[in-house]
Order: C-alpha cells, then sequence, then structure tokens
C-alpha cells in the first residue's frame, strides 16, 4: 500500500470524528472549516504525498497531524484571501466596478451565474453523499464516497486500499439506487428550498 493510499483510507474510514475535531480546534483557533475546505485539504493532502512518494510519518497519530496542518493553512490562507479581497474591494471600488462592468458585457455567464453554478454543484454533491449514508451500510458508503471524491480512484486502487470484497458491486449498487431513486429535479427543490428559489430569478 503506497503512502497516499493509506492516508486516504485512514481519514475516510474515520472522516466524521476527525471532521468533527478538527473543527472545533479550528474554531478555537478563530478560523473556519467549512464543508468544501475539508473535502478539497483532502484531496490536496493525497495528490501531495502521491507527487512526493512519501509520507514521513506513516502512523495514524502522523497522518492526522499532517492533515490538520494542512487544514489550518488552508484555513488561514482562506481568511486572508478574503480579507485582502475586502481591502482591495474598498480601495479600489471604482476601478472594480468599471472592470466588472466591461468584463460583464463581453462575457455571457455573469458572475451571479458563475456563483449560482459553482453552489448548485456543491450541493448536489453534498446531497447526494447524505441519501448514500442514509440508505447505505457505512461499507457501500465509504466506497461510494472515496471512489468519486479521490481524483483517479480506480476500483482496483479502491480495493487494494480498503481491504473490502466486492469493491465494484458494492458502487454499482448506489449508483443503481441513485439512479432509480434521485433526480435533477429532486436536487433542485431541495437546493431552492434552503436558498430562496435562486434558479426562478
Amino acid at each position: 500500500m503506497t503512502d497516499e493510499e493509506r492516508f486516504i483510507n485512514h481519514i475516510s474510514k474515520n472522516y466524521d470524528t476527525l471532521k468533527r475535531k478538527f473543527t472545533k480546534a479550528c474554531r478555537d483557533l478563530q478560523l473556519t472549516l467549512t464543508d468544501d475546505l475539508y473535502q478539497d485539504t483532502i484531496l490536496k493532502c493525497y495528490e501531495s504525498i502521491e507527487r512526493k512518494g512519501k509520507l514521513n510519518d506513516t502512523t495514524e497519530y502522523g497522518m492526522e497531524c499532517y492533515f490538520f496542518q494542512s487544514l489550518k493553512m488552508n484555513a488561514k490562507r482562506e481568511t486572508q484571501y478574503a480579507r485582502n479581497l475586502k481591502r482591495d474591494a474598498n480601495v479600489n471600488s471604482d476601478n472594480i466596478h468599471t472592470l466588472y462592468e466591461d468584463w460583464s458585457n463581453n462575457n455571457k455567464t455573469t458572475s451571479r451565474e458563475k456563483l449560482l453554478s459553482d453552489l448548485y454543484k456543491d450541493f448536489a454533491v453534498l446531497y447526494i453523499c447524505k441519501m448514500v449514508e442514509m440508505n447505505f451500510d457505512e461499507e457501500h458508503f465509504y466506497l461510494f464516497r472515496v471512489k468519486y471524491l479521490v481524483p483517479e480512484m480506480t476500483y482496483k486502487k479502491l480495493a487494494e486500499t480498503s481491504k473490502l470484497k466486492k469493491v465494484r458491486q458494492k458502487v454499482a449498487e448506489v449508483k443503481q439506487w441513485l439512479k432509480e431513486n434521485i433526480t435533477k429535479e429532486e436536487i433542485k427543490k431541495e437546493f431552492n428550498e434552503i436558498y430562496g428559489n435562486l434558479f426562478d430569478d
């Protein structure tokens, strides 16, 4: 098993426990840990370990420390980015309005449409994961989540890292259930109920 596989296996198996623990730790440090940031950091850590070819400390504690340090760094970067964006907007508001108007006139997709599209995609992923978690056992949920949230995760690699049997079949069962039970209309309806019919504006 490679170090990146060992890392993703441990983090995924302890996903909820670690998320609760690290969310509280970040809150104590006055940092905001969002679902997107948490999932994005998992993927970035996986890719970073894969690039380097190894992780210095592959004990459970070592992997969790590595992950938490990455979470803190990404959370701080997000905070700094938001602060700089706000400061730049205040200092250069006239220029920004001019640039926005120029950009808006030259692009078919408005910034609002792009934001809405990104928000909807993130919501759809979380909604689908929630439905799978509610309707399947832990193994099915784990396999489905890792297969579709980890870049370039093959069934072979998934079987090796998880040590579970019938990996392809279990993921296929989840996919079939989703196909039969979850529709785009249902996801859109749930999205609109939470975000106030943004699609209808």
